[in-house]
């Protein structure tokens, strides 16, 4: 699944003293895995090897009506049968002793004996229980079941997604959506993905309509009343969880790739959208039929686009029929940017390892959830880098290794491979630590071992473990028997604990030495823990690698007038301190840098000077060296940097110094970009100008603002006069300083598009505005039945973030409203998401008193929220002032 981050950017929580000694306490070393305390899933004495259902959807009123026959042992004896089963009705149940194969690979039509049991509901816990009067005997089994289900109007289950079609007709498809634990709402299972099963699916539907599944299609017949009944061929062995269907007017486009059927599958009149991804498809298949060594088994591989969004994912890959919402698989020549071409692409490699690592080979619980994504975040960057070394992806993973390394140096944070309860607590399991601290972690693993021996270790565990489930102890193993370098337990220190380590480099009689210390911003951040970190340190002839440990320093011989550059390629998982004489050094040379060690000391120097462990006027400094990186992805980050630091000065008198600042390191890119792209420049620098410009608008810079409204007049005048970034950059500079009037242009602008992607993106445009009246104007429009249901929740996420206080206490106070726009597993993340940006004295209180509202194992996300308003807190009361009186010290 492509997780979306959270709306409002994680910062670092309290301080320490600066250049603080690396502590004496005698650090944690992670040890060697335990298992876990027992997670609550389904008893074990029954397991399903088979279902065969039978769907017929009614879209018009958004119910649908189910027959499902799961063929299934009983290991032991016992009188009961429990599934897991949401917003299902039962209308029969039946048990019959032995299958009888009517077909070759069906369950039973003529079972010998039949009973019928008792069935218990729990709604809570999401399970139904056929409770029977006499022990059921050791042996096979097949269950038929008569259902009826809901089909939601958010991404849950099955659910319903309305668009306008062709001609401006009023159109609706229907898609599933099942990850982590949705499944139990289409089909009662066993819905854990530790239990197998082959799923043989067929729908009853309108014949003109087309539906697609995992596999191909076999059969369809014709029945009354303009419906067909179509048949699907059986699944490989697979969890409940990738599972698919879709249903709608759609058309599709395919070419084959060996012996794979690969297809886009998209609405009617979007064919020529779907292009780009079909070609990508093309070409990453045979690159990752090599790589895993083990090629794609299924006879086709679709991908599904569908219009709307959601709050917590842009796509899942349901084994052969992978599906993203329309954003991060089409391409609109007028519409779309160089960001959204990178960003499907990305999108289409994340999805397809997956298609190896999570379905073929899958976790065994949710504890080992980054088995899944962190190596498809991982492979989606290996991938890309190979196909387009010219958008430097490597460089642009660092922003979100970045937030992972926030939240992992605050209280609230989790170990990569964490304990989950239940499914309900697997949805906190989807978030920055998991994907980004994941992918962060292999990448570092790789390189300490090496590419070619990594990948041998990667191919034997997908040969190895095919079709069957693992833990990540199994990937350690094969990639140990292959690697003359062992990392099972530098692996552990870096999956089996939260926090990141401190790297320190400073100059002794002896040479240069490295120490590790923890890096945190809070007490619960800052207990002791030891990190056997792989280190190299560049600038002393030879690359220096070592491997650093809070207990085992490392020193190196060096001339007198070196300059160190720890974390050299910025490749390991951690933060890089210098002394004070050697960072001046750094800082000087950081005009001859390569890129991605200027990316290391911009980050590093903010993050530093925020938590107290240097100045934070360090950034600074590093900022006017940064200014005229000519690298795009350098000047990215400067320029993000920057606009987190005006954050912390909302509402403060010395916002202006700082903004003047900023926009005095932000001229000399604004000059050399300007507004138009130039023949044959970079995406990348087509990207840099997008965030440049709005930046600078978000700065307040009157040049800019100016333009902007002169630009989106000319938009209105002629709707072609701007294309792509240009476009939406004039859109959400004029969005922020919008009048009434401006709003209502937007407004009108969203109600009259017809494309999915832009009319959601305008409408969350509607809660970008700087004007109170206007931010109130776009809640009460959030409860409207005016944007579609999957887009309202972003009008109020975009209040947010220019109002939390207002956007959270709305929500609040319209809980139920905003319930039902947003997926179950999502609810609170939304929730606690809205308040991340707040400066009020009274929401810690606030976000306390939601979280006694929701489950404990939901509560993850709002400790984060509550632990980065803290951390925002300290920064302004404790870093700012230093801040103002460089400034006051520095003009220019």
């Amino acid at each position: 699944m492509k997780f979306i981050l959270a709306l409002a950017a994680a910062l670092m929580a309290a301080s320490a003293p600066a250049w603080a000694a690396p502590t004496h306490a005698r650090p944690a070393t992670a040890a060697k895995p335990k298992a876990f305390a027992p997670h609550v899933a389904l008893p074990k004495d029954v397991a399903p090897t088979r279902f065969d259902i039978r769907i017929t959807p009614d879209a018009a009123n958004l119910q649908f009506s189910g027959h499902e026959t799961v063929a299934l042992t009983v290991r032991s004896p016992t009188d009961r049968i429990q599934l897991n089963a949401a917003d299902i009705a039962f209308k029969k149940v039946t048990l019959f002793d032995l299958p009888s194969p009517a077909a070759a690979g069906s369950v039973a039509s003529q079972p010998m004996h039949a009973r019928t049991p008792r069935t218990s509901l729990d709604k809570e816990q999401q399970t139904a229980t056929f409770i029977f009067d006499h022990p059921l005997a050791p042996g096979r089994y097949t269950l038929a079941l008569d259902y009826t289900g809901v089909i939601y109007e958010q991404a849950s289950g099955l659910f319903a997604l309305d668009y306008t079609g062709e001609a401006g007709k009023k159109q609706r498809a229907l898609f599933t959506q099942f990850e982590n634990s949705d499944a139990r709402r289409f089909i009662p299972s066993w819905d854990e993905p530790g239990v197998k099963a082959v799923y043989a699916l067929s729908v009853v539907a309108p014949a003109a309509q087309m539906a697609v599944s995992n596999m191909p299609e076999i059969d369809s017949k014709p029945l009354a009343g303009g419906l067909s009944v179509t048949r699907f061929a059986d699944t490989p062995k697979m969890s409940s969880y990738l599972l698919f269907f879709a249903l709608g007017d759609f058309e599709r486009i395919h070419k084959q790739v060996g012996k794979t059927d690969v297809g886009v599958i998209v609405r009617k009149g979007k064919a020529a959208q779907a292009q780009f991804a079909l070609d990508a498809a093309a070409e990453i298949l045979p690159f990752y039929n090599d790589y895993f060594g083990t090629p794609y088994p299924l006879p086709k591989l679709d991908f599904i686009a569908g219009p709307g969004q959601s709050q917590f994912f842009a796509a899942m890959e349901n084994w052969g029929a992978i599906y993203y919402f329309d954003y991060a698989l089409l391409i609109d020549p007028k519409l779309s940017t160089e960001a959204d071409r990178q960003n499907v692409y990305v999108d289409i490699a994340h999805e397809m390892a997956h298609q190896w690592f999570g379905d073929l080979v899958t976790m065994a619980w949710w504890d080992d959830l980054w088995l899944n994504e962190g190596f498809a975040s991982w492979m989606e960057n290996k991938t890309t880098d190979h196909f387009h070394p010219e958008w430097k992806i490597w460089l642009q993973t660092k922003a979100g290794e970045q937030g992972a390394m926030r939240t992992d140096a605050r209280n609230g944070s989790h170990p990569v491979i964490t304990p989950i309860h239940d499914v309900f607590a697997a949805a906190n399991a989807f978030d920055s630590i998991t994907y980004e601290k994941g992918h962060s972690v292999i990448h570092m693993l790789e390189d300490y071992v090496g590419p070619d021996v990594f990948r041998a270790g990667v191919r034997n565990y997908i040969a190895r473990h095919a079709y069957a489930n693992t833990v990540t102890d199994d990937l350690w193993t094969e990639i140990d028997k292959v690697s003359p370098k062992k990392i099972t337990a530098i692996a552990h220190d870096f999956t089996l604990q939260a926090g990141v380590p401190l790297i320190t480099i400073d100059r002794g009689a002896d040479g240069v030495r490295l120490s590790q210390s923890r890096f945190g911003v809070d007490a619960v951040s800052k207990t002791p823990r030891s990190w056997r970190a792989p280190v190299t340190v560049g600038g002393l002839g030879q690359p220096w690698r070592t491997v650093v440990s809070a207990t085992s320093s490392a020193i190196k011989a060096a001339p007198a007038a070196a300059t160190p550059l720890v974390n050299a390629g910025q490749i390991g998982y951690f933060r890089s301190r210098y002394s004070p004489q050697l960072e001046t050094r750094i800082v000087a040379a950081f005009p001859t840098l390569a890129a991605e060690d200027q990316l290391g000391l911009v980050y590093d120097s903010r993050a530093l000077g925020e938590a107290g462990y240097a100045p934070l006027t360090d950034f600074l400094v590093v900022a006017r060296q940064a200014q005229d990186a000519q690298e795009p992805v350098v000047l990215q980050a400067l320029i993000n940097q920057l606009d987190a630091v005006d954050d912390n000065y909302k509402g403060l008198p010395a916002q202006a110094a700082f903004r003047a600042f900023a926009r005095a390191r932000l001229a000399p890119a604004f000059a050399r970009l300007g507004w138009d792209a130039k023949p044959g420049e970079s995406d990348n620098t087509a990207l840099v100008r997008r965030t440049l410009l709005s930046t600078l608008g978000k700065f307040d810079d009157p040049a800019v603002i100016v333009e902007a409204q002169r630009r989106f007049s000319g938009l209105l005048a002629n709707p072609d006069s701007l294309r792509g970034a240009a476009r939406l950059t004039v859109l959400r500079i004029v969005a922020s300083h919008a009048d009434a009037a401006t709003w209502d242009q937007l407004h009108t602008l969203a109600q009259k598009s017809t494309e999915s992607t832009d009319r959601s993106r305008l409408y969350s445009y509607l809660g970008a505005s700087h004007d109170p009246a206007l931010a109130e104007k776009a809640l009460e429009l959030s409860l409207t039945k005016e944007p579609p249901p999957t887009d309202a929740p972003n009008l109020i996420s975009g209040v947010s973030g220019v109002f939390p206080d207002k956007a959270y206490d709305f929500a609040i106070a319209h809980r139920a409203q905003v319930d039902a726009m947003v997926e179950p597993t999502s609810r609170t993340n939304f929730f606690a998401g809205l308040a991340s940006g707040s400066l009020s004295p009274d929401i810690v209180s606030k976000l306390n008193a939601f979280a006694e509202t929701v489950p404990a194992s939901a509560r993850p996300s709002i400790t984060r929220t509550i632990a980065t308003i803290t951390y925002r807190q300290d920064i302004i009361k404790n870093r700012l002032p230093e801040v103002d009186r460089w400034l006051a010290a520095h003009p220019g």
